[in-house]
């Protein structure tokens, strides 16, 4: 596992940058650094020591009769497998234990040449350059859960993990608008609409599932790898041994390392069954699982309505019950807040965010994960659109869209039984949804002036089309339509949301120096999920039936019910700036009149907000929200340029 880098300048005899490592130095925790000049071309690599052949790792690798080197920034998940056939081709003979996957993938490229990427399983970006033919070849995983950058200019073409070595070396790249004008107008906490476009003007992330091929005069984008949907059984107990295996394999290969794993585990169902799978794959090994868990540091319970959970250490400690290998903490990290994280988390990130209420203290969990000696850092990110999807009205709105009314009805009466709702008062409610189904909007639909921050200038909408921008499949609506069956792969396998997780674990795990993974995000998984019966992912009127059905036994019941029950992350995080509340105004007034942003940003509602000096409180918690938000921008504007 590493971070990569490189810089090719077309049609000179040898590269003139003599390094691209500062900011690796700087920003990322790695065990050893290693650049070559190789002809017109300087490439890197940045090791991190995650299993055991990592020591053998010598990247970035040239390739003796064939004038191309490779560097990758891998876990390869199908080792067994592709040693079993190089081998038998005559591409490797060593000791499998003593093959790096940076030497697989040599390997792989010289049988298959860049059909390579078809073969490979695992966690990578990958970067092939032919000298002779003076071709860049450069993918990223299934997911992009490795974030790859790339900026071709003139005669040169430049890649990298991180974005900040591309602008150390052209210092002139102007800021992509564009994307600012997304992250002020976007609704929910996606900083990003677009999955391949940066702050910056020119630079691009590689896509989940694809490559890019380029040449002086030509770039072109290739798709190697889209979710597939396969033929499953409609037996439920087949189905359930399926889903088992699939997710105890994906966990395994999440949690391969010869060094600690630690997860970051809540109540909620996505981390809990990620520790359900990897606590016994772990026990076999006779190693624990350390577990992290957020808690408040203000009740604020009294806030929120029963089912919502401030607190989730209860069924954190249920879980551990259940597998004693689970070592758990417990941490409010002293009761900070949020504010003081967001320059730091700003250089790590290298975007603006909207997540500064979670990100700071999950940044606080990997450090502390770290500091124990774990190298893998397991969370369930991305479980609600995979192994915990399951709408109880989208199941039996396609229920009735087959007209199998009886069955519809059979699955609604389970559900007001499992839920303890009274059937008659549900009924009606049902009813009118289904109706309403008909008359939303199925279409992306620009925002309104009247749904925009209003701390946000709305002459922004005056020449944005969120229609245009929005490609993801993913309605970014006001009162968004039921999922139906058609929709499941824009939800399973969202383009946006892929590149914006990966680049972030990505980028928090060279800082902290482990690999994060997320079993739920799995490819072997999104096609399971994918190939599911729709109406199965609420079986017999069980919502999220993934979990609560094939997983019951496993988990805790007070885990797995009540139906309506939510987590709440975060709960107190207006909370935690009280005390700081008189220099965090100072801070925002100051930042506001110091950094330009006019035309983007309200100044007319931002002074005599500021001048109020409103507390920190429930009450002001969302006009704070939208304030911060709109600070980050400012502030992301100033530290940037």
């Amino acid at each position: 596992m590493s971070a990569i880098w490189g810089n090719i300048e077309f049609g000179k005899k040898s590269s003139s940058v003599s390094s691209m490592a500062d900011e690796y130095n700087r920003k990322c925790k790695l065990d050893r650094i290693r650049e070559i000049h190789y002809k017109n071309s300087i490439i890197g690599a940045g090791l991190l020591h995650i299993n055991p052949e990592d020591e053998y790792e010598q990247m970035p690798y040239t390739l003796e009769g064939r004038d191309t080197v490779i560097v990758a920034d891998v876990v390869l998940d199908n080792r067994e497998e592709l040693y079993l056939e190089l081998t038998q081709a005559g591409f490797l003979g060593d000791d499998i234990d003593k093959i790096p996957d940076g030497k697989m993938i040599c390997a792989a490229y010289e049988k298959w040449g860049y059909d390579f990427v078809k073969y490979i399983k695992g966690i990578y970006s990958i970067a092939v350059y032919d000298a002779s033919e003076e071709k860049l070849f450069i993918c990223t995983d299934r997911t992009s859960s490795r974030c790859l950058y790339y900026y071709k200019k003139d005669n040169s073409i430049t890649f990298s993990t991180l974005i900040s070595p591309i602008r150390k070396l052209f210092k002139d790249i102007s800021v992509n608008e564009m994307y600012m004008k997304d992250f002020l107008i976007l609704p929910g906490i996606m900083p990003n609409i677009s999955s391949n476009e940066t702050p910056w003007n020119g630079i691009y992330m590689v896509e989940a599932g694809c490559s890019v091929s380029i040449t002086r005069d030509h770039l072109s984008i290739n798709r190697y790898y889209s979710p597939k949907q396969n033929n499953l059984s409609k037996d439920i107990n087949k189905l359930k041994d399926i889903f088992l295996f699939t997710y105890n394999n994906a966990t395994k290969r999440a949690v391969r390392t010869n060094k600690d794993v630690a997860i970051a585990l809540s109540g909620g169902f996505d981390s809990s069954s990620v520790a359900a799978m990897s606590a016994p794959i772990l026990g076999k090994e006779n190693k624990k699982l350390y577990s992290y868990t957020y808690v408040p540091h203000y009740n604020v319970s009294s806030y929120y309505p029963k089912r919502q959970i401030t607190d989730e250490s209860y069924f954190v400690k249920a879980i551990s019950e259940m597998y004693p290998n689970i070592e758990t903490t417990f941490t409010d990290n002293g009761g900070e807040g949020c504010f003081d994280y967001i320059d730091e988390i700003i250089d790590i990130m290298e975007i603006p965010f909207k997540a500064f209420a979670n990100l700071p203290l999950l940044l606080e969990i990997y450090k502390s994960a770290s500091e124990k000696g774990c190298k893998v850092f397991l969370n369930g990110q991305t479980g609600n659109s995979t192994v915990s999807f399951g709408d109880i009205d989208a199941a039996i709105n396609y229920l009735c869209s087959k007209k199998h009314y009886l069955t519809a009805f059979k699955y609604f009466n389970n559900f007001c039984k499992a839920s303890g709702f009274s059937r008659k008062k549900a009924f009606g409610i049902e009813i009118n949804r289904l109706m309403a189904q008909k008359n939303k909007v199925h279409f992306q639909t620009e925002i309104e002036k009247n749904d925009l921050n209003h701390f946000v200038n709305s002459s922004l909408l005056n020449d944005y089309s969120l229609a245009k921008r929005n490609n993801s499949g993913m309605l970014l609506v006001q009162d968004p339509p039921i999922i139906t069956v058609d929709k499941m792969k824009d939800e399973v396998y969202t383009l946006p949301a892929l590149s914006y997780i990966g680049a972030m674990e990505t980028k928090l795990g060279l800082y902290t120096g482990m690999v994060i993974r997320d079993p739920t995000r799995d490819s072997d998984i999104i096609d399971f999920v994918l190939s599911f019966p729709f109406e199965y992912l609420s079986y017999n009127g069980i919502p999220r039936y993934l979990i609560r059905g094939f997983m019951e036994g496993l988990l805790p019941r007070c885990i797995l019910y009540p139906i309506d029950k939510t987590g709440i992350q975060s709960a107190d995080w207006i909370f935690r700036l009280s005390d700081s509340k008189d220099s965090i105004l100072d801070i925002l007034e100051d930042t506001f009149k110091d950094v330009n942003v006019e035309g983007s940003i309200n100044m007319e509602e931002i002074q005599p907000f500021l001048k109020e000096k409103r507390d920190f409180n429930k009450e002001n918690e969302i006009e704070y929200l939208y304030l911060i938000i709109v600070y980050i921008y400012a502030r992301f504007k100033m530290l940037q340029l």
